[in-house]
């Protein structure tokens, strides 16, 4: 549930809609990893095949896991997520994209680690809200989701 004082605005985001999988498509993941792997090491290539069984691995770590939730926080020091500070400074660019079906905050950081951030929002009327906050402090630059996005989408994480 969105919150706003006159100098804040926040709210809480899951982290996605989780999917319940049966026990095939986990079976499925380690024989395409093994697969995958077995085929990597016929040819020589030994570190591909490690990669390939820890991203395995993960994957089917994160589709096991349920969403998990968190704070998001807009004041004028800059964006706060689950603690993290993004001040204004190192935010290149933002956009919001009020699709009515889903409402989405893309910030574009000078971040190494996390260049792009899609942050979720409750309504047409908070993204109304969260643009108009941003556009004095950040400059406003139309963005896309990015190719990892849809990937996470299509895998449901």
């Amino acid at each position: 549930m969105p919150q706003t004082d006159g100098n804040t605005i926040s709210w809480d985001v899951i982290t996605h809609v989780h999917k319940e999988r049966a026990a095939d498509w986990y079976w499925a993941l380690g024989l395409v990893a093994l697969v995958g792997a077995g085929i990597s090491i016929f040819v020589g290539n030994l570190l591909f095949a490690l990669i390939i069984i820890v991203g395995a691995g993960s994957l089917g770590t994160l589709a096991a896991r349920g969403p998990r939730e968190h704070s998001v926080h807009i004041s004028d020091k800059g964006v706060v997520i689950d603690g993290t500070l993004y001040a204004f400074r190192s935010l290149k660019s933002f956009w919001v994209d009020k699709n009515p079906d889903n409402p989405r905050l893309y910030l574009m950081t000078h971040g190494i680690m996390a260049p792009h951030i899609t942050l979720p929002l409750d309504s047409v009327a908070q993204a109304d809200q969260v643009r108009s906050y941003l556009r004095s402090k950040v400059a406003e630059e139309e963005q896309e989701p990015h190719f990892g996005e849809h990937l996470l989408e299509l895998f449901g994480l």
